[in-house]
């Protein structure tokens, strides 16, 4: 490890302004979801992650066609458009029934604390798909990747930066994987260049080094950085790693942040 990123312990007005303008690389805020909430909402959580049908890798699960799978355009878009509204009330009334999901929770959260508000993205009259959720059992991970601001779903909205999110319900022991590395920034050409596959969502640890810096969330915690950096997940060797993620475009600084999944 050659050097840590400049992080925050809070999400506040303060620290998303300065993520947001890139005066600081991550907000690992403990606890930001109940971990009573978390063990609550768990069981639920898992049933709908094993009935999902996830395409984009086999690394991970989640509930929710992902920002991922439509990276390129195509048939897929209309997929994701046609279920977002769906998985949304799967999420928000019975999966966490009675209880606020963390998705919902961070909406609200970046609403009252941007000037200017948060909206979840629409693409020609049509709702995005605000949060998902994600699973790793033993043998998951999430190798070195970044997410790019600019694909044909998200072009009209012409993104600055793109903040990834992740609140956890669920983590492996200390030991048992589940970290978040964090390496430096690349060009999608750069990127794009260390692929062995140009359709592969990521590349191999191997390929790029030794990571500047390492995060390992507990249960309830909220992890936010600039999705444009690269980053992955450690393999999960025993435990289960389970979170509800979203992402939070970042336009002019008097436009709404954007928040999609």
């Amino acid at each position: 490890m050659t050097d840590q990123l400049r992080r925050r312990d809070r999400l506040t007005a303060e620290t998303l302004r300065e993520l947001a303008t890139g005066e600081i690389d991550v907000i690992w805020h403990r606890e930001y979801y109940p971990p009573e909430q978390c063990d609550a909402a768990l069981p639920r959580v898992v049933r709908a992650v094993d009935d999902a049908n996830f395409l984009l890798t086999k690394e991970f699960t989640s509930v929710g066609t992902s920002m991922g799978e439509v990276a390129n355009g195509g048939d897929s878009v209309a997929r994701y458009l046609d279920t977002s509204a769906d998985t949304t009330r799967l999420i928000r009334h019975e999966v966490f029934a009675g209880l606020q999901s963390p998705t919902d929770l961070i909406r609200l959260d970046l609403d009252e604390m941007w000037p200017y508000g948060a909206t979840v993205g629409r693409h020609d009259g049509r709702m995005m798909l605000p949060g998902v959720l994600r699973r790793m059992t033993p043998g998951g991970r999430g190798r070195p990747h970044i997410d790019r601001r600019q694909i044909p779903l998200l072009d009209s909205y012409r993104l600055h930066r793109r903040l990834g999110v992740n609140i956890y319900l669920e983590v492996p022991e200390p030991g048992a994987g589940g970290e978040i590395d964090f390496w430096g920034h690349l060009s999608e050409e750069e990127f794009v260049a260390l692929k062995s596959d140009p359709f592969d969502y990521g590349i191999e640890p191997e390929r790029v080094g030794p990571p500047l810096d390492t995060v390992l969330p507990g249960k309830g915690d909220l992890v936010m950085f600039e999705a444009g950096r690269m980053h992955g997940v450690r393999e999960v060797r025993e435990g289960c790693r389970t979170s509800a993620a979203c992402f939070v475009g970042v336009r002019a600084e008097t436009d709404p942040l954007l928040v999609f999944a």
